[in-house]
């Protein structure tokens, strides 16, 4: 396998984690608490919350990378 099929996989399984846990749990109390507009609000910032992780463990993957090197 090469250096970004490798990494690649590693986020996946790290992006799959984060979703389920973060996302799904916090999710699921956003569901059940929040009303109206606000629902919508609270799941977009917790998309934006994971999409900003992925993108950080990416960057550490590259940073992990340079330091090998």
């Amino acid at each position: 396998m090469s250096e970004l099929s490798d990494r690649l996989l590693l986020l996946v399984i790290a992006g799959t984690g984060l979703i389920v846990f973060t996302v799904g749990w916090a999710g699921g109390l956003v569901e059940s608490k929040a009303l109206g507009e606000w629902q919508t609000v609270l799941i977009v910032a917790l998309a934006l919350v994971a999409i900003l992780l992925l993108v950080g463990l990416w960057k550490e993957f590259d940073l992990i990378d340079t330091r090998d090197q």
